[in-house]
């Protein structure tokens, strides 16, 4: 196994630094691009439900899909940045050696929670293939894969930061 930082391995591979700030945020790309999708497909709704005489049935089939993508990709991104709300009051009350313990107890049990959701989303993932949505007959696959996807991207980043030493003051619970 080289020995190198990731970093420095995917620059020896010609990885420029905007791919790599890319692959790094493409949770928030996702994010961001499923949210004007959702705006889109709702606004393209009211139009057509209130200007024209045929309302586009697909549009709200669309928005919801979209914020699927949304709220897990969101969630994800949430993760990255340590925005999703801790309370640690008393973890921050014990003495640094248990504090450490409690942190990585709970450390575990999110990356545990983390795997077993991702399971359950390749599971319903699978299972779904065959049965399509309602309007555009897509694969509800669609709807469940952001699941897998999101989760599999916090478990990643979850088990990374788990490798980092923990400085007691500035991490949080997740």
């Amino acid at each position: 196994m080289d020995a190198r930082p990731l970093r420095h391995r995917a620059e020896a591979a010609g990885m420029s630094a905007g791919l790599r700030r890319a692959l790094g945020q493409a949770d928030e790309l996702i994010a961001v691009l499923a949210l004007l999708v959702t705006v889109a497909a709702v606004g393209w709704g009211v139009v057509t439900r209130y200007v024209t005489s045929q309302p586009a049935v697909w549009s709200s089939e669309v928005a919801a899909i979209a914020f699927a993508w949304l709220t897990f990709f969101g969630a994800s991104a949430c993760f990255r940045h340590n925005a999703h709300p801790s309370i640690d009051m008393l973890v921050q009350r014990l003495p640094p050696g248990p504090q450490r313990w409690v942190r990585l107890g709970v450390d575990l049990l999110v990356a545990g929670f983390l795997a077993y959701f991702c399971w359950l989303g390749v599971e319903f993932s699978l299972a779904a293939w065959d049965n399509p949505t309602a309007v555009l007959r897509l694969p509800m696959t669609v709807v469940y894969a952001p699941v897998t996807l999101a989760t599999a991207m916090m478990l990643a980043r979850h088990l990374s930061n788990m490798r980092r030493p923990l400085a007691l003051p500035e991490r949080a619970m997740a």
